[in-house]
């Protein structure tokens, strides 16, 4: 990492430590639920409350990223999701944790993330040269799914077992810990100075700019329904994995272990993926992963075996590490900085927005047809989505940001 300098190793030490945060949250928050209900539609409810938020707050976000320092912005983030925390593991440990208060925290939860995710994503151009930003932001994911998956999954299935609270005080802790570390970045890192304007206006900016370039807005669109479908499979994915009567039948460790198996795949993508884009292009680099996603979803249709299952995971971290880095590449390339922050927001709204929407579906159909009906119907929404909107993500849109047809959506 030295060829990418201190300030971003002191990034990626505190996005390390946030991930893993956000792992223990994301893995245990489902088990909480389960040692409580059943039920699809509440166990869903986790990922609704933790998405919902990138519905309702990612444009104003993307609007202050490009008008405040990026720092103070990311330090607020994990500052606020570390004062939730604390009390929801207070309230645990007193067994005072009723299911409507601990989706209200987790609502404030993503809110925390919508806003230290769409400004570390603006920041990163700041801190590394232009030609290192696939290098760069490859570390980044890889370190995100290694932490969320690799590390937080597993201990976050241990800990439940041993104590609730823990599943919420442990990522205070590192939420705290990332505060204190983004306080010695060397800058505030302020965006380019611009005339006064209002927020609708400036929000407004980065939705124009986003619904005039093709390829980023297809891509957005893309990550849309792949999002929207992802989150309605997975949201119930752990009524597949876990429990006597589920067809997995494994206990709650092994869907930390699943993770963990993700995990690896994606800390394989992320070391590849710089080399991947440069080799084969960004087109079907991205291109190629979406697909491989798409199709290695339906192993759960045709077999509950933990060794095919476990191979779907290690090939789905492998495929959306070369997604994410060729999406998140790309546009700090090509978009101006002074609106970075801002198209950030609106890709992010269409990309992560859908997830609520995704989640809630989920449980209802899960509860409705049953799990591998799900599970046909997301990837074929997936599918769809790729072969209608593949055709304006080309080589020479993503590399260098040249096509603006102004084509309308």
């Amino acid at each position: 990492m030295t060829s990418l300098g201190p300030a971003y190793r002191r990034l990626w030490t505190a996005s390390t430590a946030s991930n893993l945060g956000d792992g223990l949250v994301l893995i245990g928050a489902p088990l909480v639920v389960l040692q409580l209900t059943r039920d699809p539609t509440l166990i869903a409810g986790v990922q609704v409350a933790i998405t919902l938020p990138a519905l309702l707050l990612t444009l104003q976000v993307g609007a202050l990223a490009d008008r405040r320092g990026r720092r103070g912005l990311m330090i607020a983030a994990a500052l606020m999701r570390a004062a939730v925390l604390l009390g929801v593991g207070v309230a645990a440990s007193m067994d005072a944790l009723p299911l409507p208060l601990l989706y209200a925290a987790l609502f404030v939860f993503g809110a925390g993330e919508v806003l230290f995710d769409t400004t570390s994503q603006s920041l990163v151009p700041d801190l590394v040269d232009r030609e290192h930003l696939g290098l760069a932001n490859g570390r980044l994911v890889g370190a995100q799914t290694v932490m969320n998956n690799f590390v937080g999954a597993p201990l976050a299935g241990v800990l439940v077992g041993l104590a609730t609270a823990s599943v919420f005080l442990g990522p205070a802790v590192l939420y705290l810990a990332c505060a204190l570390l983004l306080t010695r970045l060397p800058g505030r890192y302020q965006p380019p100075t611009r005339p006064p304007a209002t927020m609708r206006r400036d929000i407004g900016e980065g939705l124009r700019h986003l619904r005039d370039h093709p390829a980023l807005r297809s891509i957005a669109g893309l990550a849309g329904i792949t999002n929207l479908a992802n989150t309605a499979y997975f949201s119930v994915f752990v009524l597949f994995v876990v429990g006597e009567g589920s067809p997995m039948g494994l206990p709650e460790a092994a869907f930390g272990a699943l993770a963990a198996m993700l995990a690896v795949g994606a800390i394989a993508g992320s070391l590849v993926a710089g080399r991947i884009e440069a080799r084969f292009g960004p087109r079907r680099t991205l291109v190629g992963g979406a697909l491989s996603l798409s199709t290695l979803m339906l192993i759960p249709v045709v077999t509950a075996g933990v060794v095919p299952i476990a191979a779907m995971a290690l090939c789905l971290g492998f495929a959306s590490v070369l997604v994410n880095v060729v999406s998140v590449s790309s546009r700090q390339r090509i978009v101006p900085p002074a609106l970075l922050g801002r198209v950030n927001a609106a890709f992010r709204l269409i990309a992560l927005g859908s997830m609520p929407l995704g989640a809630l579906l989920g449980g209802i159909l899960a509860g409705t047809f049953g799990l591998r009906p799900l599970f046909v119907a997301a990837v074929t929404l997936q599918l769809a989505g790729l072969a209608v909107l593949h055709r304006h993500i080309t080589d020479r849109a993503l590399r260098d940001g040249s096509v603006l047809l102004g084509a309308r959506s």
